[in-house]
């Protein structure tokens, strides 16, 4: 029997590794770092987290919830003494993976203008 610890109904003691929830990138530094999907509950605990509502340090704290650097996970601290350059990517793919900003406007057709029309 495969037994999973959770707390409130989040599991706690692993994380999933099914197709697609986990990805691997190498940093500036030169280490190696998995990242899983975000939910939720990763953005409600980096938010408790970061406490004072400072949407950098919320950013630090998501980074914290869901990478692991070097098959070791991270604190907020550890994310705060990381290389800049290290933070910097982690941030973009943190961020790049769940927090798509809206699509950009559509491009009007030229020959739809009212500029070039009769009245």
């Amino acid at each position: 029997m495969d037994e999973e610890l959770r707390i409130n109904g989040v599991r706690v003691d692993g994380q999933r590794k099914e197709a697609g929830e986990i990805r691997e990138v190498e940093l500036p530094s030169g280490k190696r770092a998995q990242l899983r999907k975000g939910y939720g509950r990763d953005l409600m605990r980096a938010q408790r987290s970061a406490g004072d509502g400072d949407p950098t340090a919320v950013v630090f704290a998501l980074i914290a919830e869901l990478a692991e650097v070097g098959g070791r996970r991270l604190v907020y601290e550890d994310v705060l003494e990381m290389e800049l350059g290290d933070v910097l990517a982690l941030q973009a793919e943190v961020i790049g993976e769940n927090f798509q900003g809206p699509p950009p406007p559509a491009l009007r057709d030229s020959s739809d203008s009212d500029s070039g029309r009769a009245s």
